[in-house]
């Protein structure tokens, strides 16, 4: 719950004569830079909009009115140039709370601005009519609203916007719904002819309101909290940054979603709901069929939007090897293959941490030229390899174990050995330096031979798995014989070869062994490793340009090491001659096409050992209290699905094959119901002018480097201002700059404005501006200087700010 609002009655009215008078028609300029206000931000409302203003790109200031700030004075907010141009510092005013209240230890309350700071700022937006948004405010005559009629959590409501707040938010189909954790006030206009009402409760009462003070300034009133996380700062706030930059400012929005679907064609791991780990059974592994592609083909159609394939070409081979020659998934997906695009994902998905250059260079190659044979169209310099292996890890997360062996072949013959003639299962396990996986078995009968020999060995055969130290082999007899560990083998020093994985043989003579069991979990965990050495050569010599990462990851900046600067997780970087984009994980998982898997995997990962799972509290993770129901599990997906989409983001979201198959079952195909979900959201609050936007992975990683390279330039490298409908940008830097920018006559339209990417060459570069900056209202009558501030006694509140 956010809390509940300290109320800080601001007694000051016009004291302009605090501000030198300009002379008459002096002529103004308007600097591109919004001034966002906190008392001592931390409260939500001073977040959410660090967060939009740093996601739409728009250069700002932030004071945050600790004791001993940097007081606000007539000079840090304008100035006057040597032709007499009155220049205003920023465009806007964000306050995060009415007031600004801060609160000592015995509960006084204060604004954290002195009177005369508020004076400056009132003087500086009335001279040259800059507006201000206070973020989180109290009801009240200073801003234009009565007392309030109620005060509260506003959780659930579904509040209307008026056809005012239509204008203001035109994106919007009407409909904003208040967030969970809300508290905020419920109030009406002292006077309609001042306040005009954007946002509406059920009841009629203002949430969110435009008030023109006497002096003729204007300032949008919101009368509840908010959060970056809440779907009501995710729809308002963008509407709200137009309104009070007028328009015209430095940054744009566009609601992006790309959806990556990995290992199509190979067949995955699938989770087993009984036992509750995951089934490495080659037998066992699930793999879409004609029928799922064509429920693809028809969801894509039906919404409008593209789904993106990553394709290991190995798979499709290997299954026609199994099939006399056809692969029927093949030739559905060629059928179809232009409501689709496509994404080398390496030929056959193996693990790249240890493997030689030649080997990487293989990969890449044979599944582009598998591409190229089968008509399936790929663009040679975009790849994401599997598990974005080749990549250093820093957090090898969940499981952030090593997987067993994949056994290739077990050979019993009835000779050299004293193993007796029958069926034998086997388990073979790779260690690591902190535990042991599951056991990948198979089995095998040893033959009675010629001349009656009735003993004999098995010679097994598996490649060598990267980060293993060794590995542990379990024989039984069976049907119903007992377990034994009978031998180990160690990690070999070169573990990978030019032709792929070093293979590792073990021959079963009949040794006895220690009875024992092979491990029911897998602890095999890995600690953080850097970047194969071999992977940027690789990179280079098959022309990658554009490579895919895991966004819930930092990467270090010197790519093999472990220690020193990394990247943040979500940051585009460069490796080598790539540009490295980053992809959002999903809670989807890799193993799971049913929802009883996926409900059952979700819940052994959320749930403490306790209710039956695996999950253990830190600082990082945080353990369910119950069990998650299956709606649990697609609203929690496709609410973090619906607000990356609200934030500029055009980082895919990456899913897997499994999640499509098995779609001609009643619970199976989960991707759907949580994509469904994310877009029933979407299509609820946004109208036709914000269609969803995707990229293909050449422009989103073009775009994830210019938003970092602006959010640099932005900083004071290049600068704008506007001077009625003039818009001059100042380019500092020797080199042309591109800089997102709204309503000029440059990009297209989207969402109700004008925005897009334009490149500024060095120097002075003008744009006209679709609304022309309004000259000052007339000056009001003389008025008093400010009175002291006052609390307001009576008023409920909590102890702090924001919690």
């Amino acid at each position: 719950m956010q809390a509940k609002l300290i109320v800080i009655v601001l007694s000051i009215c016009c004291g302009l004569s605090l501000l030198a008078a300009a002379p008459a028609g002096a002529a103004q300029r308007i600097d591109l830079k919004v001034l966002l206000l906190g008392a001592n931000g931390t409260e939500p409302s001073f977040s959410a909009w660090q967060a939009q203003l740093k996601r739409e790109g728009v250069p700002f200031d932030q004071l945050v009115a600790t004791s001993g700030h940097t007081p606000i004075t007539p000079e840090s907010l304008s100035t006057t140039l040597p032709e007499g141009t009155q220049e205003a510092r920023y465009q806007a005013v964000i306050v995060a709370t009415g007031g600004l209240p801060r609160c000592d230890e015995e509960g006084v309350c204060a604004s954290a601005l002195a009177p005369e700071e508020w004076t400056a700022l009132q003087s500086f937006e009335q001279t040259f009519n800059v507006r201000q948004v206070t973020a989180y405010t109290f009801p009240s005559p200073e801003v234009g609203l009565n007392p309030p009629t109620f005060a509260g959590p506003l959780d659930g409501v579904d509040a209307t916007l008026t056809p005012a707040g239509q204008s203001a938010f035109p994106y919007l189909k009407g409909t904003v719904t208040i967030g969970a954790g809300t508290w905020g006030y419920e109030a009406t206009p002292i006077e309609a002819a001042s306040y005009s009402t954007l946002l509406t409760d059920p009841d009629g009462a203002s949430l969110v309101g435009v008030f023109t003070h006497p002096d003729g300034r204007q300032e949008l009133v919101q009368t509840f909290d908010s959060n970056s996380f809440q779907i009501h700062s995710q729809l308002l706030r963008h509407g709200e940054l137009a309104w009070v930059t007028r328009g015209t400012y430095f940054g744009d929005q566009r609601n992006y979603l790309e959806m990556h679907i990995d290992d199509v064609f190979l067949g995955d791991d699938i989770w087993d709901p009984v036992n509750h780990v995951t089934d490495f059974n080659p037998a066992d592994a699930v793999r879409m069929t004609a029928a799922d592609v064509t429920k693809a083909v028809e969801w894509s159609r039906a919404n409008g939007l593209r789904i993106d394939n990553l394709f290991n070409g190995g798979g499709s081979v290997a299954a026609a090897e199994a099939n006399g020659g056809s692969d029927p998934l093949l030739a559905a997906f060629q059928a179809n293959k232009t409501a689709f695009n496509w994404i080398s994902h390496t030929y056959d998905h193996p693990n790249l941490d240890c493997s030689t250059r030649a080997f990487i260079d293989s990969e890449i190659t044979d599944n582009v030229n598998w591409a190229t044979t089968t008509g399936i169209p790929t663009v040679a310099s975009e790849l994401v390899t599997g598990e974005h292996s080749g990549l250093a890890n820093l957090i090898p997360g969940s499981p952030g174990t090593i997987d067993p062996p994949s056994i290739d072949e077990a050979a019993p013959v009835a000779r050299n050995g004293t193993l007796a003639a029958g069926l034998y299962e086997y388990g073979i396990t790779a260690t690591s330096p902190n535990g042991e996986t599951v056991a990948a078995t198979t089995t095998a009968r040893v033959p009675v031979g010629e001349r009656g020999i009735t003993r004999g060995s098995t010679v097994l055969e598996w490649d060598a798995i990267c980060k293993a130290t060794g590995y542990r082999i379990y024989r039984r007899s069976l049907p119903d014989g007992a377990w034994a560990m009978i031998g180990t083998v160690a990690q070999p020093a070169n573990p990978a070869r030019d032709t792929g994985p070093t293979i590792l043989r073990y021959r079963d003579a009949g040794a006895a062994g220690s009875t024992t069991d092979p491990p029911s979990v897998n602890t095999a965990k890995i600690g953080p490793y850097g970047q194969n050495p071999n992977f940027s050569n690789a990179i280079r010599d098959t022309g990658v340009r554009y490579l895919g990462a895991d966004a819930s990851k930092p990467y270090p900046v010197t790519p093999t090491s472990t220690t020193g600067p990394v990247w943040p997780a979500g940051a585009q970087f460069i490796d080598g001659t790539a540009r490295v984009f980053p992809r959002h994980p999903t809670n989807v998982y890799y193993n799971v096409a049913t929802r009883a898997q996926e409900l059952d995997e979700y819940n052994f990962l959320y749930l403490p050992p306790s209710l039956g799972g695996g999950c253990v509290e830190s600082p990082t993770n945080t353990c369910r209290t119950s069990p998650a129901t299956w709606e649990d599990v697609v609203a929690a997906e496709s609410q973090r699905i619906f607000g990356l989409m609200m934030g500029n983001d055009p980082r895919p979201h990456y899913f897997h094959q499994t999640n499509l198959a098995e779609s001609d079952q009643a619970e199976g195909a989960v991707f759907y119901p949580v994509l469904d979900a994310a877009l029933a959201t979407y299509n609820r609050y946004f109208n036709s002018s914000a269609p969803i936007v995707q990229l293909l992975p050449t422009a989103l990683a073009v775009l994830l480097g210019r938003q970092d390279a602006w959010a640099t330039a932005s900083t004071g490298s290049v600068v704008g201002y506007v001077e009625g409908s003039r818009v001059t940008v100042v380019n500092r830097t020797a080199a042309a700059v591109q800089a997102p920018i709204t309503g000029t006559e440059a990009g297209t339209v989207y969402g109700g404005s004008r925005s897009g990417w334009v490149g500024f060459a060095a120097g002075t570069s003008t744009r006209r501006a679709a609304v022309a900056w309004p000259a000052p209202p007339p000056p009001p009558p003389p008025a008093p200087l400010a009175a002291p501030l006052d609390v307001v006694a009576g008023v409920e509140h909590a102890d702090t700010v924001s919690k």
